[in-house]
């Protein structure tokens, strides 16, 4: 059941304290499920692959990378930019790996009647990929290509025949839905930049508390199923883009959860399966990548967006909220500098260095949540053990040179710790009337109109029934002459 079913302004106490504890309940659940099946791909391959694996790979990759005649072919068939030649040979070993994997369950299961347990981790094993970079390759890949919605990323030959192949067809073997990305990553995520509103949002909840993360891989599974970007899109009927993009990821839903795998139930028991052993082969092979993405995407938010501070105006800090690392271990074309994807995102990733030097002197100011030498992984397990100092020691740059090793470390903590307002309020209180609340900033004159509004909520502290003295806003896209109420929340003293 979803928040904004609630009725009223306010929900029953107890109620709301049930439907908590059945959201924590599911958490565990998925995390549990997570254990089972993916942990063990997950961390075998991860660590094979960095006590050494990587030295046998990686001169098979460089030379494939590096051939002459592949980057010629990909710069003048395949992608619109020459820079984006530097995907085609990852995208050639992960169609590979998908192909020979698929086949193999597909056949096995169509000739005998049913997948073997050993033959299922096998397959998760190779979904997986070594060091991740199988399940790492198939989301990059279906999010850099949401971005360039429409196939926009390729040559007009492969934009008009094929379009996003990545996010709408390779994608749903990895958990993905059709034009996820296309539309709720997209207008939610990146318009709101993580803030109120977004399906991704997650500053109500403490990102070094297990128990909220339970709550946060409840709201993550919720999004993978695509319903409560479907909320948020319905919340909006007065918008042509909203409602347009409403109807295209419906239509995603219905090829994932129906078209699909309806499909493929017939093909198996019309080919000898009984009804069970198919709807095993679903759960197995289409439905287990969506609960293993799940988990792994709300797990590494933690590291991507889990700081939060605001400057003197109640506006949230760029540099604080979105994550950068510096040579990662497991970057994938300029992933870790989430920072520079959400707020300078025509930046390409060969340019990176580049931007990170116009970016010093801001990240000297704030002590912008920027890190060295370590995987969104690692940063996301550290922030929930509390491993503050370690953080501070080893992997936080502090480019002022101003702060010692307990300011750092109380510094993350801080920034961790601190939330916009409660769990409860947000889901029974806030979000469900989050359309009102978008009104009143248009009626009191502090937004132009209502999509204004609503970036302005998600980017500001905002919180109704707070009165505060008024303080201008300065929104990139906003009027300077609006003015916004807004409640303060000070910055971590150093």
């Amino acid at each position: 059941m979803t928040a904004a079913a609630l009725p009223g302004a306010v929900a029953d106490p107890r109620r709301v304290a049930w439907i908590v504890r059945l959201r924590r309940a599911a958490g565990v659940l998925l995390t549990v499920n997570f254990a089972v099946f993916w942990l063990l791909p997950i961390a075998i391959q991860g660590q094979l692959f960095r006590l050494g694996g990587w030295r046998v790979l990686r001169p098979i990759y460089d030379r494939v990378d590096r051939s002459p005649a592949l980057r010629a072919f990909a710069t003048r068939w395949i992608y619109r930019k020459p820079v984006h030649a530097d995907y085609f040979a990852t995208a050639i070993f992960l169609l590979l790996s998908l192909a020979v994997s698929l086949g193999v369950v597909f056949a096995w299961q169509i000739t005998t009647g049913g997948l073997p347990l050993w033959l299922v981790y096998a397959y998760f094993f190779a979904w997986v990929g070594f060091g991740g970079r199988g399940m790492g390759a198939a989301y990059t890949f279906a999010h850099r290509e949401g971005h360039r919605s429409g196939g926009r990323l390729y040559k007009p030959w492969i934009r008009e025949r094929v379009g996003n192949f990545f996010e709408n067809w390779v994608g749903c073997f990895y958990g993905n839905l059709p034009y996820n990305f296309s539309t709720s990553h997209n207008v939610l995520h990146h318009r709101l930049n993580a803030g109120k509103g977004d399906p991704f949002y997650m500053w109500d909840l403490d990102r070094t508390s297990w128990s909220d993360l339970m709550l946060y891989q409840f709201r993550i599974f919720v999004y993978m199923t695509g319903w409560s970007s479907l909320a948020a899109f319905r919340a909006r009927p007065d918008s042509p883009q909203w409602v347009e993009n409403h109807r295209t990821l419906r239509r995603g839903c219905w090829i994932y959860w129906a078209a699909f795998p309806g499909a493929v139930f017939s093909l198996l028991v019309a080919t000898g399966s009984t009804p069970l052993s198919a709807l095993a082969f679903l759960f197995f092979i289409w439905f287990q990548p969506l609960c293993a993405m799940s988990f792994f995407l709300g797990f590494i938010n933690v590291g991507l967006h889990g700081w939060i501070e605001y400057d003197e105006q109640g506006r949230l800090r760029p540099c604080v909220a979105g994550t950068t690392i510096l040579d990662g271990p497991d970057d994938y074309f300029g992933e870790d500098d989430h920072m520079a994807h959400h707020y300078y995102g025509a930046v390409e990733h060969v340019d990176l260095p580049a931007h990170h030097e116009t970016q010093r002197a801001e990240w000297a100011r704030h002590h912008a949540t920027v890190f060295q030498g370590l995987a969104i992984v690692e940063l996301a397990l550290f922030t929930l053990l509390k491993q503050f100092r370690l953080l501070a020691e080893q992997y936080f740059v502090d480019v002022s040179g101003e702060l010692d090793t307990d300011q750092v470390a109380k510094l993350l903590e801080e920034r961790a710790k601190r939330v916009e307002m409660p769990y409860e309020r947000y889901e029974f209180e806030y979000l469900p009337r989050i359309r009102e609340t978008a009104e009143d900033l248009v009626r009191r004159g502090v937004c132009a109109n209502l999509s204004e509004a609503w970036r302005y909520q998600a980017h500001h502290d905002v919180q109704p029934g707070v009165p505060v003295a008024a303080q201008p806003a300065a929104d990139a896209g906003s009027s300077a002459r609006k003015y916004s109420t807004v409640r303060s929340m000070p910055s971590a003293s150093l």
